[in-house]
């Protein structure tokens, strides 16, 4: 307390002086209807900016709130999309009775870790065992696909990126439906490879690239890339195909964990067809 009082004796001088200034401006202002009128406006736009101000900071604040919630819907409605379900239609006689089973079901999840610039990469999400979170389940982003989830903890899972060295998922160029691999074969996180395209197949730079469906993991036709370039060696069977990927995973903060419901079923039906 006594430093503040040493501090305002000090400057005596100097508070006196505003002091004062502050009485004649009020005085001028009091007795003027010009600068009256000139100072509300003035002192009305220096409020509205403040309060501008101390809004857009409130809503910056609630915006991961905001965040949280829009991917929770967007699960939901991912969720009521028709490749999300299979159809069943039984016929009998003149009666057709129509019936929907959900297929795949979807849950939001964030990203904790992410590497994209090594030869093999992972990821980890806040979702696990809690959540019912397997491994073998698929995980996608707004704007494509992201990997297929390894292992699981009580409340995280480890995802094995599209941006591996052994990763390989079945895909399809829309144009003309036919089917390839995708696979990783370089350290550019932008960029893929598409296999086991047949050489007489006519494709061109642009083509939309989508999920085939012939897997259990990921739903048909979920955005992959785009065709960048292509080559056919000489006496080849098959192109190599350069993809640029519709996800940018150095950004990607937001997913969706793909739960198939039937997937044990498509399993054990497939294992006791190679048994035979």
């Amino acid at each position: 307390m006594k430093t503040l009082f040493l501090f305002i004796w000090k400057h005596s001088f100097f508070f006196l002086f505003l002091l004062l200034e502050g009485i004649a401006t009020l005085l001028i202002v009091s007795n003027n209807g010009y600068q009256r009128s000139s100072f509300i406006n003035a002192s009305n736009g220096f409020t509205a900016s403040i309060l501008s101000a101390s809004n857009n900071i409130t809503h910056y604040i609630g915006l991961q709130k905001v965040n949280e919630d829009l991917a929770t819907e967007n699960s939901r409605l991912r969720g009521l999309l028709p490749q999300s379900y299979m159809t069943h239609d039984k016929i009998y006689y003149e009666i057709v009775d129509t019936s929907y089973q959900q297929l795949y079901r979807y849950q939001h999840a964030e990203i904790i870790s992410n590497s994209f610039q090594k030869r093999n990469n992972y990821l980890i999400l806040n979702k696990g065992e809690r959540e019912d979170i397997e491994p073998m389940m698929g995980v996608i982003t707004s704007d494509g696909i992201l990997g297929i989830v390894k292992d699981v903890s009580t409340n995280f899972c480890t995802v094995i990126s599209v941006l591996h060295s052994k990763s390989a998922l079945d895909v399809k160029i829309k144009n003309n439906g036919y089917t390839g691999t995708l696979v990783w074969k370089t350290v550019d996180y932008t960029l893929g490879n598409i296999q086991n395209i047949p050489s007489h197949v006519q494709i061109n730079k642009g083509d939309t690239v989508l999920t085939s469906g012939n897997s259990s993991i990921f739903p048909e036709g979920l955005l992959v890339g785009t065709i960048n370039d292509f080559s056919l060696e000489p006496g080849a069977n098959f192109y190599d195909i350069t993809l640029i990927f519709s996800t940018n995973y150095n950004k990607v903060k937001h997913v969706y964990i793909v739960d198939n419901v039937v997937k044990e079923e498509l399993i054990q039906l497939k294992n006791s067809t190679e048994d035979e």
